[in-house]
């Protein structure tokens, strides 16, 4: 169902498996005491460094399990030729569809010397065009928690240009270090992306030959 490779100008998106990502490898991004800056790429986030391989590992697996069940497209990002870390694991991103809303919820995660290039932007446009266009959904919508200055002002940027806009503050929306945060939230309805991009999308969508 889901694209088995998603293509934009500088990213390559693929399945956020163990048949694309080895668990040992990812270990050394997410775990608590492999990488230099994970603390501050999970200040903002839901999740804790991983401690083992294992979490990893578990990890991987959650993510198989969503997207053979059509509950989540997760993947993993590496950056195409000419890019400053070409083919190197940057991150990764989801969404998750919401099927009887009729809607997608988008999420993102990217290590730190991959900030400040607009990646977030180039991913989410693909999105867009994947839930609007392929899974014929209504809204994509996005959240951060407000502390997040950086994220907020990335997706208020991407968001705008396509057409949304912000849907307000929620209240204890999320549970972040066994306490509850605020969140504020954006959508994009497929009218308003149809009407800001005509259609037209700067995204490759690929699926495997599974004969």
């Amino acid at each position: 169902m889901f694209p088995d490779e998603i293509v934009t100008p500088r990213l390559r998106l693929r399945p956020y498996t163990r048949e694309v990502v080895d668990p040992l490898d990812a270990y050394q991004y997410f775990g608590a005491s492999r990488s230099e800056t994970i603390e501050e790429e999970t200040e903002y986030v839901t999740w804790d460094p991983h401690n083992t391989p294992k979490e990893t590992l578990n990890y991987l697996e959650y993510t198989e399990k969503d997207w053979n069940e059509a509950t989540g497209a997760a993947y993993a990002i590496f950056l195409r030729e000419g890019e400053d870390g070409a083919g190197e694991l940057a991150g990764n991103c989801a969404f998750k569809p919401e099927w009887d809303k009729r809607r997608a919820v988008f999420g993102m995660w990217l290590r730190k010397k991959y900030w400040g290039r607009g990646y977030s932007g180039e991913r989410a446009a693909a999105f867009f065009a994947c839930v609007f266009d392929i899974l014929d959904l209504e809204v994509a919508y996005v959240h951060a928690l407000t502390e997040n200055e950086k994220s907020c002002r990335a997706i208020d940027k991407y968001i705008t240009r396509f057409g949304g806009q912000e849907d307000g503050t929620f209240r204890n929306e999320v549970v972040q270090d066994d306490e509850p945060a605020d969140s504020r939230a954006w959508s994009v309805t497929r009218e308003q992306w149809e009407e800001a991009t005509g259609g037209d999308y700067e995204a490759e969508f690929h699926w495997e030959d599974r004969k």
